[in-house]
C-alpha cells in the first residue's frame, strides 16, 4: 500500500513488495494463511491484506511472522538475498536500499543493514507530523537513535525527552518505549537495534 511517505525515502531506495515476498516464503513452507495465522498470533485477515498489499505490517507483525518462517527480516524486503564477495557482502549501496511503509500512520522506514540475518539491524525512520508509533519490538537487546532532521518526543518508562536534531539516545528494549513527532513537519532519525536471536515479542 503507497502513500506520500514513500516520497520521502532517499533518492534510489529500492521499492518494496512485502505482500508478495510473503506470499510466496508462506507457500513454499506449504503454509495456509490459517495456519500461518495461528503459529504466529496474527489475525488470518491481516496476512490475507499484507499478501494482497491492502494493508502496510508493522515491524512486531513481521517479526512474529519471521520467526514463524525462519527467516530474516530482510527476506521480507528484497527478492533474494544478494550473493556478493568479498567486502561487498558486507555493504548496503544507497540505491539498493529497501523502503517500506509500517502500520497505518505513514511512517516509512529504508533498511541500511546489509542483507542475511544479523542481531544488530539499522535503519532511517521517516516519521509525518503528528505522527507516534505503534507496536513497537520489545524485549531483551538495546536500541539507539540519531535524530536527523526536525524534532521528536522520547517516551521510555513513562519518562519522556523532547529531542533536536543532532541528539542521539539508548535504551534497553525491554522498556516500554515509543517515538512521537510532535511538531507540523516531517522527521527522520536513525534507528539501530540489537536483537538477540527469537527473543523479541
Amino acid at each position: 500500500m503507497k502513500n506520500a511517505s514513500q516520497n520521502r525515502a532517499e533518492p534510489g531506495a529500492a521499492e518494496t513488495d512485502i505482500g508478495s515476498r510473503l506470499k510466496t516464503l508462506r507457500k513454499a513452507r506449504n503454509l495456509t494463511i490459517t495456519e500461518l495465522a495461528l503459529l504466529a498470533n496474527v489475525s488470518a485477515g491481516a496476512i490475507s491484506q499484507i499478501e494482497r498489499n491492502l494493508t502496510n505490517p508493522t515491524v512486531r507483525v513481521l517479526e512474529q511472522l519471521r520467526l514463524v518462517l525462519k527467516v530474516p527480516l530482510t527476506a521480507f524486503l528484497e527478492e533474494r538475498a544478494m550473493s556478493l564477495r568479498g567486502a561487498e557482502h558486507y555493504v548496503r549501496r544507497r540505491e539498493d536500499r529497501p523502503n517500506f511503509n509500517v502500520g497505518k500512520r505513514g511512517i516509512a522506514k529504508e533498511m541500511l543493514s546489509p542483507s542475511g540475518d544479523h542481531d544488530m539491524q539499522f535503519m532511517v525512520i521517516h516519521i509525518p507530523p503528528g505522527v507516534r508509533s505503534d507496536e513497537m519490538l520489545i524485549g531483551q537487546g538495546e536500541k539507539a537513535g540519531l535524530v536527523m532532521e526536525g524534532e521528536l518526543t522520547l517516551e521510555i518508562n513513562g519518562d519522556t525527552a523532547r529531542l533536536m536534531a543532532g541528539d542521539s539516545f539508548q535504551f534497553k528494549s525491554h522498556l516500554p518505549h515509543n517515538i512521537f513527532n510532535h511538531t507540523d513537519s516531517d522527521a527522520r532519525v536513525l534507528w539501530i537495534m540489537h536483537i538477540p536471536p527469537e527473543q523479541h515479542l
